[in-house]
Parts: C-alpha cells; sequence; structure tokens
C-alpha cells in the first residue's frame, strides 16, 4: 500500500500530513501552480498544475500503479493520521471492500461518511451507520480507480463511491481508524471558487431536472444559512454556467 497526497499550496501543511503517516511509502502530487516541491524521502508526481483534486490524484493513482502499489489511501495535504490508522485500515479491508475510510475528525464534529437522500441531498453522516460514500480526505482503495476527471474540487469522492457500490462493492468507515481533517487547505470552503466547483459537481453527480432544481436550491439555501460571504451566490452561479457547458477547467 501507499499513500498518495494530492497538494496544491500550503507546504507547512503538507509537510505535517507526512510527518503523520506511519511507516508506509508516500506518493506527493505536485498540483501547485509554481512547482518544484521537493522533499527528501517522498516521490513527487508533477501535473501541469492547479488541474484540481480529480485530476491530480488520476495522475498519481497511474503513477502509483506503474511502479507495483495495488492499494492506494488518498489523503488530503490538509489531514494528520492519528497513530495506529494505516494499520487497522490495512487490517480491515476485505476483497469485498470498494473504499474504506477512517472516521474524519473536523472542526464541526465527526464525519463518519456521506449519505444520500433520493431527491439528490448530500449530507455528512455525524453518527456511526451505513453510508453511501466516504470522504476522499482519506480514502482506501484500488490503484486501478479512477475518479470521474469532470469533477474539479468536490462530489468526486460521492461519484466513484456509487460506481464502486453498483459494482457490489462494499462502502465503509473503519470506526476504529481516525483522522484530523482541517478542511479548506487548498481551497477556502466559503470561497466563491469552493461554492463554484460544489454546485457544478453536484449537478453532474445528480440526475433529472428535479434534483438538479434541488440541488441548486440546497447551494443558495446553505450560502445564506452560513451568513455568505456574498460573493458565494455568484459561485452558484457559477457552477451552473459550468455544468451547463460540460466545463472541468479549474477556477
Amino acid at each position: 500500500m501507499v499513500v498518495l497526497i494530492p497538494h496544491h499550496s500550503s507546504k507547512s501543511t503538507l509537510i505535517a500530513c507526512i510527518e503523520s503517516v506511519e511507516n508506509t511509502p508516500i506518493v506527493v502530487v505536485d498540483d501547485s501552480p509554481s512547482g518544484g516541491l521537493s522533499i527528501e524521502g517522498v516521490d513527487i508526481v508533477r501535473t501541469q498544475g492547479g488541474v484540481g483534486f480529480a485530476q491530480a490524484v488520476n495522475q498519481g493513482l497511474e503513477y502509483c500503479m506503474g511502479v507495483g502499489f495495488e492499494y492506494v489511501l488518498v489523503l488530503n495535504d490538509d489531514a494528520r493520521l492519528r497513530p495506529g490508522c494505516i494499520r487497522t485500515l490495512q487490517k480491515e479491508w476485505t476483497d469485498a471492500d470498494g473504499a474504506i475510510a477512517p472516521v474524519l475528525h473536523e472542526t464541526q464534529g465527526p464525519v463518519f461518511g456521506i449519505c444520500m437522500t433520493s431527491y439528490g441531498r448530500i449530507y455528512l453522516r455525524r453518527t456511526a451507520g451505513p453510508v453511501q460514500a466516504v470522504s476522499g480526505a482519506a480514502m482506501l482503495f484500488r490503484a486501478s480507480e479512477r475518479f470521474d476527471p469532470m469533477f474539479v474540487h468536490g462530489f468526486e469522492d460521492v461519484e466513484l463511491c456509487r460506481r464502486l457500490n453498483a459494482r457490489g462493492l462494499q462502502i465503509r468507515v473503519i470506526e476504529n481508524a481516525h483522522c484530523e481533517h482541517v478542511g479548506g487547505g487548498s481551497i477556502d470552503r466559503r470561497s466563491r471558487t469552493a461554492q463554484r466547483h460544489a454546485m457544478s459537481g453536484h449537478l453532474r453527480l445528480v440526475q433529472g431536472s428535479t434534483q438538479q432544481a434541488v440541488a441548486i436550491a440546497l447551494g443558495l439555501g446553505q450560502v445564506v444559512r452560513e451568513g455568505g460571504p456574498l460573493n458565494r451566490l455568484l459561485g452558484v452561479v457559477d457552477g451552473i454556467i459550468d455544468h451547463m457547458r460540460g466545463d472541468s477547467t479549474p477556477a
């Protein structure tokens, strides 16, 4: 197994993430605008710069397969594994699994995976129980899998889990494995850009005019509920336009 870390901007956060990895090879995908990343003892894969989470991880997965790794733990560069997390995940993995993940500990509370309602609402599960998806912030799966490159930064993890589940594979959160996740290390989640990618990703994920209308309403409602800032409303509009154009180019 190898730990694959897509990196965008903060090197100090990345180093903290790397230091939390215990006795496991590490590959970092450098998706920063300037490039030139170098870290002793870590393999670096360079993208064109700013291609976004899904494409950066896919490039890293190709590299990992090429050097002989069968399983990959994708880990955000703003995440830190708690002691024993990797060992527990490896022990719990079965051939029936499509993706497994640790419990994520965020500022708002623990995350036990991702659920999706029949009408297209997607939400984080805050207590233990069955889930439809796990977060790409810390997600173990086969190196042969790929994210849909049309997703830029948001909902690509849910879409992949749906495909894995459709093939009869399990999606699970391992309750005795734990990971800290700061969130917003690559893109501020309250920014116009983050709202744009979240909106376009949600629209791409759901099918049918009813679910897409619900997705737009939920996006607008989230901005209002969280008190803006106002330019996040423009991000919702940006995301709708991106989806209509079939545009997956990062802003």
